[in-house]
Parts: structure tokens; sequence; C-alpha cells
């Protein structure tokens, strides 16, 4: 679990740098690709550590297959 966290630790780190830089250069769209990205990638990891061990939830998951063209 230390991984997982250091990893939330260092996200959170980052995002908190893009907001400040933000307001420093009163720029709202500062960092708006980067801060998605880091985003889309904890909920990600998220998903995928619920998948791996659901624990109490698991009788209210559902498995969604993935579109691939």
């Amino acid at each position: 679990m230390s991984n997982v966290a250091d990893r939330l630790e260092l996200c959170e780190a980052v995002l908190a740098l893009i907001e400040k830089k933000r307001t420093e250069k009163k720029d709202l769209s500062l960092g708006a690709a980067l801060e998605q990205f880091v985003l889309d990638a904890q909920v990600q990891e998220l998903e995928q550590e619920i998948l791996e061990n659901p624990g109490a939830i698991e009788p209210w998951l559902v498995r969604r297959r993935r579109m691939e063209n």
C-alpha cells in the first residue's frame, strides 16, 4: 500500500504545483493537459485496484468491456 500512497502523494504535489503556477501566471488553462493526465491515471489506478480486490463492494460491481476499434 505504501507504493500507492507514495504515488498519490506525488500526484497531489504535482496538482498543487499546477494550481500555484496558475495563480502566479493568472492563466486558468496553464497545465490543464497535465492535470487531466494525472487525474485520469489516478482514476484508472483506483479502478484497477478495486477490480483486483473489490472487498465488500464486489456484489455491486459490473464488468464492462472496452470497445476497441
